[in-house]
């Protein structure tokens, strides 16, 4: 009976073959390509059979374990191929699963479907740990295995294998490789064992437990490479799995030796390919600068971040994966969404729309919510010259042209379409943030095709919740800077942005142009001067091309982790300019008072309606006990404030900007240093020889000139007279 079935396992042995099952009473069955195949020419195996067979290959202590355990794993000749074969007692008696052993010497990386050069790069390290991680048949063993091939064939080393058990042979090349095959599954020991045997390369099969992490990674320490594999699905998990061995006070030292010692994680998934086969999906994770500090300090959310933003430093994310394997036909798109974390994410950039700042590599969004799309709203806006595109509860989606909402011929939005089109922008990670706070700042990029040809537009997003439901705001960036004299800049201000040193702050309410009058003031000196400007931005949303001056756009959360933190490594980084996106707490102002003190002109904006209520904005945002000393720095330092307001203009036509400017003179300053406030604004009438102008001739300018109409003027003259009767308060208080 034992000749029969061994002659039945020898006659399953075939290509692409990787398990064969065997129960009995029931019929065998293989796997072929990752799927289980059943054969009804085969007879079902009697358990006589299997039992006749197992006690032919067991020894009497493998024999002894099987009867004590009901479970025992061996290895085995078939015709001249070597196997692995584990049998188990079930409930329909005795069974066995067998899987051959292949040579290791054919394993090649691009055929296997593997980043060779990257792994090629890792072969070559000569002390490390790398980590081959994946679920049961992801082929994290053949990836170790081809590593080991390449090692063996391109470096002269002692390469020692631990495994349980072998899965493939290899031979002498230029390398001396010993295998060891373990019975008793301990690896912790025999890598203990392993490191007084002087190899160069470690191979450790598996990582089970406490005892196998510290063997490894004292080997990694010690000067050996250490490649090893982990049942874990992607690479953060890992160093979550990893460290979760380890009690409390344990896990900090073992996660700062893991820091050292990391160079790679390569985790993976088999999936069907279009032509046949299985393909794999691959994520490598680094062991970079910023890779090894979040390790080191356990931060798995932001090490999932360095992983996705870590393309250009060879990374990739496991949808950047599945992407590029759908767009080379490898595998189908619905393949690869059932095998994606995040499927909604992976919808998204099959879509073609690009979240997030304008770096190489960025992530791509878009994604059908039953009949109403995202991308279609963004057209349409594009289209309709809209500024704004709002999304809220129960009202159809609106859109802010020339000023005024007008609302889009669409049904009203549930709670669930709004959160359905929020989600298809969002990664998981952002749904998380904006879930926890609430609110979320994010920036888009979205193909729109304006007549024949395709244009890439840029939204800035805000989400939030009001009364408990979800809602968007997008608006609408225009990639084209308009110069100065479009948007009626006062030529003061050209000027201004020629010196050296100082501080000019635009201001205004939200949608008044702040960011449209900063980038046309840098596109202005972008084409004239010779300078090294820094933007701090959040979201980026002009893009500038180098001219005569080298630009460098930083973004809030993707390029760094705050104003007030970029702002302070801004100064060691040699600008002539820093732009910063927005003033929003007194850590930022207090580094862009500095910077504007230490020899750079540093621009700003702030929410203030005034340019009086600018200053005691600025002063108040500190504590009583420093008011005094920001005082005198900010008179200091200004060089003008400009608070700017936009109107419909009178044919129609879009809206024109009128702008305040105060000039920091030496009536002004002195009026800041001493707490004079309430005075600023008469200062302002009467110094236009200076180049100040107050909003009240602004719009008479702008009446007087047909560019708007008088009732339009009337609108915004009513708020300014409320606002500009309580700019005094601080002075008044400040002299009291």
């Amino acid at each position: 009976m034992s000749d029969e079935l061994n002659a039945l396992l020898v006659s399953l042995i075939r290509p692409q073959v990787s398990d064969i099952f065997v129960t009995s009473g029931k019929r065998p069955c293989f796997r072929r390509n990752g799927e289980i195949v059943t054969s009804g020419e085969l007879a079902p195996v009697s358990a006589s059979a299997v039992d006749a067979w197992r006690d032919s290959v067991l020894d009497d202590v493998l024999r002894a374990e099987y009867l004590t355990s009901g479970g025992a794993d061996a290895a085995v000749n078939l015709n001249g191929r070597r196997c692995r074969v584990n049998f188990m007692s079930t409930l329909n008696g005795p069974a066995l699963v067998l899987r051959p052993i292949s040579e290791g010497g054919v394993l090649d990386f691009e055929k296997l479907g593997l980043p060779a050069k990257a792994l090629e790069k890792l072969c070559a390290k000569t002390r490390g740990i790398v980590f081959c991680a994946g679920g049961t048949g992801s082929g994290k063993t053949t990836t170790m295995n081809a590593m080991i091939n390449f090692i063996n064939r391109h470096y002269k080393r002692h390469i020692l294998t631990l495994e349980d058990p072998i899965e493939y042979l290899h031979e002498d090349h230029l390398s001396l490789v010993n295998q060891r095959e373990l019975r008793n599954g301990d690896f912790g020991a025999a890598m203990r064992n392993a490191v007084r045997e002087n190899p160069d390369v470690i191979v450790l099969g598996e990582m089970r437990d406490a005892g196998s992490v510290r063997a490894a990674l004292n080997a990694a320490l010690t000067g050996h490479l250490v490649l090893t594999t982990v049942h874990c699905t992607d690479c953060v998990a890992l160093t979550e799995r990893l460290l979760g061995f380890f009690g409390e006070e344990e896990r900090r030292r073992i996660a700062a030796d893991l820091a050292l010692s990391l160079e790679a994680v390569i985790a993976q998934r088999m999936l069907p390919g279009v032509s046949g086969g299985m393909v794999p999906a691959v994520e490598l994770m680094l062991g970079t600068p910023t890779v090894r500090k979040h390790v080191e300090q356990c931060a798995f959310d932001a090490l999932a971040i360095a992983l996705a933003d870590g393309g250009g430093n060879g990374m990739i994310a496991l949808n950047s994966s599945l992407f590029a394997l759908v767009n080379s036909d490898q595998v189908r798109r619905q393949t690869a969404l059932d095998a994606s974390d995040d499927p909604e994410e992976l919808e998204l950039r099959f879509s073609g729309i690009r979240r997030g700042s304008t770096k190489a590599g960025a992530e791509s969004v878009l994604q059908r919510v039953l009949d109403l799309n995202i991308n279609d709203l963004f057209h349409s806006a594009v289209k309709m010259k809209a500024s704004d595109v709002v999304l809220s509860h129960n009202m159809p989606p609106l859109m802010r042209i020339n000023g005024e909402m007008r609302a889009v011929d669409l049904p009203p939005l549930s709670t669930g379409d709004i959160r359905r089109l929020l989600f298809s922008v969002i990664d998981k990670r952002r749904r998380a943030v904006f879930e926890e706070r609430r609110e979320l700042d994010f920036s888009l990029s979205v193909p729109v095709k304006m007549g024949d040809k395709e244009k890439l537009c840029r939204f800035r997003l805000n989400t939030f919740f009001q009364r408990g439901t979800p809602a968007l705001v997008a608006r609408v960036l225009d990639d084209t800077i308009p110069p100065p004299d479009a948007l009626g800049i006062p030529s003061v201000m050209l000027d201004l942005v020629r010196k050296r040193q100082g501080l000019i702050l635009v201001t205004g309410p939200t949608g008044s142009g702040k960011s449209t009058t900063l980038a046309s003031l840098l596109d202005f000196v972008n084409h004239r001067l010779r300078s090294h400007i820094i933007t701090i931005e959040d979201p980026i949303e002009f893009v500038y091309a180098n001219d005569c001056s080298v630009i460098e756009q930083r973004e809030v959360h993707a390029d760094t982790l705050s104003f007030a933190g970029a702002l302070r490594a801004a100064l060691r980084q040699a600008p002539d300019i820093i732009m910063v996106g927005e003033m929003r707490d007194p850590e930022t102002i207090a580094a862009a008072l500095t910077a504007a003190e230490t020899g750079h002109l540093v621009l700003g904006t702030i929410h203030t309606n005034s340019a009086a209520q600018t200053v005691d904005r600025v002063i108040d945002s500190f504590p009583q006990n420093m008011q005094n000393q920001i005082r005198q720095q900010f008179a200091g330092s200004l060089l003008a404030v400009v608070s700017q307001r936009l109107l419909r203009r009178a044919d129609g036509q879009g809206r024109v900007a009128a702008f305040e400017i105060m000039v920091a003179t030496t009536a002004i300053r002195a009026l800041i240093r001493d707490c004079r406030g309430h005075q600023i604004e008469a200062t302002m009438e009467t110094g236009w020889g200076d180049g100040m102008q107050t909003m009240r001739r602004a719009l008479e300018e702008l009446v007087k000139s047909g560019a708007v109409t008088e009732e339009e003027a009337n609108t915004l003259t009513d708020v300014r007279h409320q606002t500009s009767g309580a700019s005094g308060s601080s002075g008044q208080r400040c002299l009291g």
